[in-house]
């Protein structure tokens, strides 16, 4: 009996840990970069577009060899803003150009105030503050090699604010599913789903 407690301690341990990781580093949604704590099924749609794009960056069109293919926000740490290391300083926040989010930035432009309303830390808002302008990038010229359909689709999906990133319901409804989505054939289920795994 005493090994079972220890086992569902273990598991519940585990899971805190986990709470502040929930997505790999390149695939992580911003909302969960700044810590929001109120976040939901969006960092899902944020990490399908960027598998999405990492699909589209395999066509030869996009990409001539393997060796040319890479992730769209390939960062290499979360954010200096929330680490212990010291990096170069920009408006008095640490910085770096291998920032999850100046990468990230790098791509989708610098947000807009509207883009940022949905921070709720003051210190992060302040942190976005921080970065240098940087323009939206055309992903037509990225991935010349795309029908309009997909790049669309990646522009509505990859957006900063979670508020304004499309939907699930919208994404599956959009024109690029047109040819292979069976509608009759698709369920929805209205309420979460609970898995008694998530109960132990």
């Amino acid at each position: 009996r005493s090994r079972l407690i220890k086992t569902k301690d273990q598991r519940k341990n585990m899971k805190r840990e986990l709470t502040g990781h929930v997505v790999t580093r390149w695939y992580r949604a911003p909302e969960i970069i700044l810590l929001e704590k109120d976040y939901g099924p969006a960092i899902d749609i944020w990490a399908v577009g960027c598998i999405f794009a990492e699909l589209l960056g395999m066509m030869k069109e996009n990409a001539p060899t393997f060796m040319d293919r890479q992730p769209l926000f390939p960062g290499s740490l979360v954010s200096p803003y929330l680490g212990k290391r010291q990096y170069g300083v920009e408006k008095g926040f640490p910085f770096s150009s291998t920032d999850q989010l100046a990468i990230i930035f790098g791509t989708i432009g610098l947000p807009s105030e509207d883009d940022k309303s949905f921070v709720t830390d003051q210190k992060a808002s302040e942190y976005l503050d921080s970065f240098p302008h940087t323009p939206k990038v055309d992903l037509s010229l990225k991935y010349p090699g795309a029908p309009a359909e997909a790049i669309d689709f990646l522009n509505k999906i990859l957006v900063f604010n979670p508020y304004f990133r499309m939907s699930l319901q919208d994404a599956l409804s959009h024109p690029l599913f047109d040819n292979i989505r069976r509608p009759q054939a698709e369920g929805f289920v209205g309420n979460p789903i609970e898995l008694e795994i998530e109960k132990m």
